[in-house]
């Protein structure tokens, strides 16, 4: 796992929703010629004159308190499963379970706690939108490198990283910069040889790929750490690593309902609702995958 600044994860003194943990702002989207339509980022306020953003259902009001020792569960049974080499495919379950039920307070708790990463997945679909409306290379010039406009994918996906990434200065944008950077790693294996001719199919497979790995690099945050203690044995630790992957990627094709065809059409409000219900769906079925375990 490449996560850059591996911690011990969060304390059981840590809000459910930390409080510094910014939503992700409601500036328009990278690679769009226009702002937000009206409705965009448009603010209620509520009876007791607080803000809330419509639509965004995921929003508390308040920092909920956290229950002592809340992710015990999660840790010991993530090291279970990393001390079985990856064999105790239920102990993953249960792991990621009670880090959703457990350690976040909920699955939507768990969505509120990648902000960054929601922030850069809203990101990257604004130019993926941008590609297909207005073409690569005006798309490009208008985020002011269209110097990479007819280079190869791998030079234009890493040019874009500074656009989609926050700065990196904390761990949760870390793991946004760092899933970003892994799903430049794997673009070989998407088929995508010309930009021009991104297909939708490609974009979902990109786009799933980023939810994947940042989820996968929050939970080797939050609960994994201790499991690259518990063996010497290379082998040992990448058929674990291999395993927990698996698992996470093909939970989140699992869960994806969305349908991104329509991709040129949706608005930046329209984006962001897209990107929040990926991540609901799949740490509500990862929850529930870790019901079935008991």
């Amino acid at each position: 796992m490449g996560t850059s600044g591996q911690t011990s994860g969060s304390g059981s003194g840590t809000p459910l929703v930390p409080s510094w943990l910014d939503e992700p702002g409601q500036d328009p989207l990278p690679g769009s010629e226009s702002g937000p339509s009206p409705s965009d980022g448009a603010k209620d306020v509520s009876q007791d004159g607080s803000q809330s953003k419509q639509g965004n259902e995921l929003n508390p009001s308040v920092p909920q308190p956290a229950p002592g020792a809340r992710f015990r569960s999660a840790r010991t049974n993530f090291s279970r499963f990393a001390g079985s080499g990856g064999r105790d495919r239920s102990a993953l379950r249960r792991a990621v379970r009670d880090y959703v039920r457990s350690g976040t307070g909920g699955s939507r708790n768990a969505v509120l706690r990648m902000a960054p990463s929601r922030d850069t997945a809203g990101k990257v679909l604004g130019v993926f939108r941008g590609f297909q409306k207005d073409g690569i290379h005006a798309t490009l010039s208008r985020l002011n490198i269209g110097d990479l406009s007819g280079r190869n994918v791998q030079e234009v996906f890493t040019g874009l990283t500074e656009i989609v990434c926050g700065d990196g200065g904390s761990i949760d944008e870390a793991i946004a910069r760092d899933a970003w950077l892994e799903t430049i790693a794997e673009l070989d294996q998407f088929g995508i040889e010309n930009l021009d001719a991104l297909t939708d199919d490609q974009i979902r497979e990109l786009f799933l790929n980023f939810i994947a790995h940042s989820i996968e690099a929050r939970l080797y945050q939050e609960i994994g750490v201790n499991g690259f203690k518990l063996s010497d044995d290379l082998e040992h630790v990448e058929a674990f690593d291999r395993q927990f992957r698996a698992y996470i990627e093909r939970s989140v094709r699992d869960s994806f309902s969305g349908d991104l065809s329509k991709l040129s059409d949706m608005s930046d409000g329209d984006i962001r609702k897209f990107v929040d219900t990926t991540y609901l769906e799949v740490w509500e079925l990862l929850e529930q995958l870790g019901d079935r375990e008991g």
